[in-house]
C-alpha cells in the first residue's frame, strides 16, 4: 500500500465533508441540536482513525458514500478534484430524476405495546424530518397542526410523562414555533 493513496483519499474525502457540511448545516434545527454537525464529527472522526491506521479499503468507503451524495447533489469542484485525485469521473442525477419535498408536514404516531408504547409528534420539512414531542403511552388526546407557517400548535393531556419536547425548529433562515396546549 503507498502512503499517497492514503493521503489522495484523506484529502478529497476531507474536501467532501467540508462541502456537504456547508450545504447540510443549519437546514433541520431541533431546538439548539442541529444533526448535520453531529454526523460530520463522527465522520471525521472515522477519517481521522482510518487514515492513522492506514486503512485504505474503509476510505474507499467513505469516498463512495460522498459519490453518492455528489451524484445528488452535484458540485464542480468536487467532481473536478476527484476526478484529478482517483480519475473518477462523477455522473450527476438529472433534476428530472431527483424527488425533492417542498411540503411541511406533522405526523402523530404511535410506537411500541403496553408499558413501553409512545406516542409522537415528527415534522417532516423538504430539509429533514424528526420527531419535536413524545410522551410514554398510547394517547389519543395528543393532536398537532399548523396555526400559520410558523407557528405549530400540540395539544397535549394534562397528566403524561414526557420523553421529548421541542420549542423551536430551524431550516437554515426559518424558525418555526412550537406551542403547547394542556387538554382536559
Amino acid at each position: 500500500m503507498d502512503i499517497t493513496d492514503i493521503d489522495k483519499y484523506a484529502k478529497v474525502i476531507t474536501l467532501g465533508l467540508d462541502k456537504r457540511m456547508a450545504a447540510l448545516r443549519g437546514g433541520f434545527v431541533l431546538d439548539e441540536f442541529d444533526p448535520a454537525v453531529d454526523c460530520d464529527k463522527m465522520f471525521r472522526n472515522r477519517l481521522n482513525r482510518f487514515v492513522k491506521r492506514k486503512t485504505l479499503e474503509r476510505l474507499e468507503e467513505m469516498l463512495n458514500d460522498l459519490i453518492i451524495y455528489f451524484e445528488v447533489n452535484y458540485d464542480q469542484h468536487f467532481a473536478s478534484v476527484l476526478l484529478q485525485t482517483t480519475g473518477y469521473t462523477l455522473q450527476p442525477i438529472p433534476p428530472k430524476f431527483k424527488s425533492i419535498s417542498t411540503e411541511k408536514n406533522l405526523r402523530v404516531g404511535y410506537s411500541g405495546k403496553n408499558e413501553t408504547s409512545l406516542s409522537f409528534v415528527s415534522i417532516e420539512l423538504p430539509t429533514g424530518s424528526g420527531s419535536i414531542y413524545c410522551m410514554k403511552g398510547t394517547n389519543p388526546l395528543l393532536t398537532a397542526h399548523w396555526l400559520n407557517n410558523q407557528t405549530i400548535e400540540i395539544q397535549i393531556p394534562i397528566i403524561r410523562e414526557e420523553v421529548e419536547r421541542i420549542s423551536v425548529v430551524k431550516m437554515y433562515k426559518e424558525s418555526i414555533q412550537i406551542i403547547y396546549k394542556e387538554i382536559f
